[in-house]
């Protein structure tokens, strides 16, 4: 005899076996009785006598209409997808078909019907779509106004209101010449296809940059290439050859022919002079050359500085003594168009290339400074508690000058600094705590300055707070004016 929780177990699996069946049987017979499933199952029947009768028979017979021989009785039941399928005629060959569908899931082939707008509607465009479509509209427009801008005149300059490059190269064009027709500005920042153009210009020239000067719609540079061909006086003949039959006349207006030359120093002879030039690149400000170099060299002449080049090593003799630089890994063409006269030129150079122009001249510059006048550092020293002490003595190996510095911070370490060749450091008989540097090398004065104050650097504490070390307290020439 089973136990009585046993039989309760027993009991609660029945009634819960029993509520299961019952609930899935009428789930079922529900399903059974719907509307869409009766009909859905009486397609899925059609559907699979439709295919029995194509098998066995290869020319379709029509169905009878209702009435006739062999139709069926009024108390017989016809699914209703077979009457469809038999009312619609087979579609032919050429005609169009489509898909509708039967009683909810089953589909069946149709001809489509003969003017009636189809139910499915394009999509809409997306935003990628209609941007692009916008940017080639305005693309097309931008091209139809140059084409139209390059019928103004055979000579085009195009250029922005603010850019100081567009102002030097209208300057050019339109005060230092006279040109028959006159040249034609556009302004691309007032334009309002400005941006459109700058890129039409840089597909079909390869600039996008402006200034950009054309001549019969070929690109001849921006500021700084009209500024070269001006300065070598290949301007007018530019623009009648590119121009052609279209220019009438091109004529140089009245300026200054003093401008390409530079004095290196203020004598009033003006003994020796320097011109800077590129080919067909750039030119540089030459009337603001000396405005960069507030120390000028002395009043000397020819007589007194020789200045010799041979394969880019540029040697200078002064009354001080030689100085030579060795610059051919810059390059650049020395050349000597007239008596006193240094030209140095750069060809096809690109921006950084042209930019050593300046810095050759600054150096030959420096040079002659230097076996004139020569160089002068002042050095001071800064502590506030332990106070700094500096000896100089000549290394008896190499005739330098080598700088001791103790007591630096408290600390212990002795610090050796070795001069560069030719630079002679003293203490100052008047100023205490200081240090004088001198020598005809600039870049000798100036490295070893150098290497003394950053041997005296303070390091892992505030520098706001420790001021110590040594530091240049004065720049200038041995002989002054």
């Amino acid at each position: 005899m089973p136990s009585q929780r046993r039989l309760r177990l027993i009991v609660i699996a029945v009634i819960a076996l029993l509520f299961m069946v019952f609930y899935y049987t009428d789930e079922a017979s529900k399903i059974q009785n719907q509307q869409f499933y009766r009909s859905t199952l009486a397609a899925m029947k059609a559907k699979e006598q439709a295919k029995n009768a194509k098998s066995q028979e290869k020319i379709q017979k029509p169905v009878p209409a209702p009435g006739q021989n062999g139709a069926a009785v009024a108390g017989d039941k016809v699914p209703v997808a077979e009457v469809q399928k038999a009312a619609i005629p087979p579609a032919t060959e050429n005609e169009d078909t489509e898909e509708i569908p039967i009683a909810g899931r089953t589909k069946m082939t149709v001809p489509k019907k003969v003017n009636q707008p189809s139910e499915v509607q394009k999509p809409a465009k997306s935003e990628e779509e209609k941007e692009r479509e916008e940017r080639e509209q305005k693309e097309a427009e931008a091209t139809t106004e140059l084409n139209a801008i390059l019928k103004r005149s055979p000579i085009i300059i195009f250029s922005k209101s603010y850019c100081p490059y567009s102002k030097r190269a209208k300057s050019i064009l339109l005060e230092h010449y006279s040109i028959q027709p006159p040249p034609f500005v556009v302004e691309l920042d007032q334009h309002p296809l400005g941006p459109n153009l700058q890129a039409l210009l840089a597909q079909s020239t390869g600039r996008r940059t402006v200034p950009n000067v054309l001549v019969n719609g070929k690109s001849i540079g921006g500021g700084d290439d009209v500024a070269a061909l001006d300065q070598s006086d290949e301007l007018a003949s530019t623009l009648r050859q590119m121009g052609g039959k279209w220019i009438a006349d091109v004529s140089r207006q009245e300026v200054d022919n003093s401008l390409p030359k530079v004095a290196l120093s203020d004598a009033q002879s003006r003994d020796i002079q320097f011109r800077s030039t590129t080919k067909s690149i750039r030119i540089l400000n030459l009337p603001d050359i000396d405005n960069l170099h507030p120390r000028q060299p002395p009043k000397v002449t020819s007589r007194c500085v020789k200045v010799h080049i041979k394969s880019r090593v540029v040697t200078v003799e002064g009354p001080r003594g030689k100085l030579v630089k060795d610059l051919s890994h810059i390059a650049v063409t020395f050349g000597r168009p007239e008596k006193n006269v240094i030209s140095i030129e750069l060809h096809h150079g690109a921006r950084k290339g042209v930019a050593t122009l300046r810095t050759v001249r600054t150096i030959i510059n420096n040079l002659m400074i230097g076996v004139t006048r020569g160089f002068k550092y002042k050095m001071r020293y800064v502590y506030a508690h332990f106070p700094i002490n500096v000896n100089i003595e000549p290394n008896p190996e190499t005739g330098r000058a080598v700088v001791e510095i103790r007591n630096f911070l408290g600390e212990k370490y002795v610090r050796r600094i070795t001069a560069q060749p030719d630079v002679d450091i003293a203490p100052s008989a008047n100023v205490k705590d200081e240090l004088i540097l001198t020598g005809n090398s600039l870049e000798g004065v100036s490295q070893s300055a150098a290497d003394i104050q950053q041997i005296c650097r303070v390091r892992n504490k505030d520098i706001r707070k420790f001021l110590d070390g040594l530091y240049v307290s004065e720049k200038g020439n041995i002989i002054e004016e």
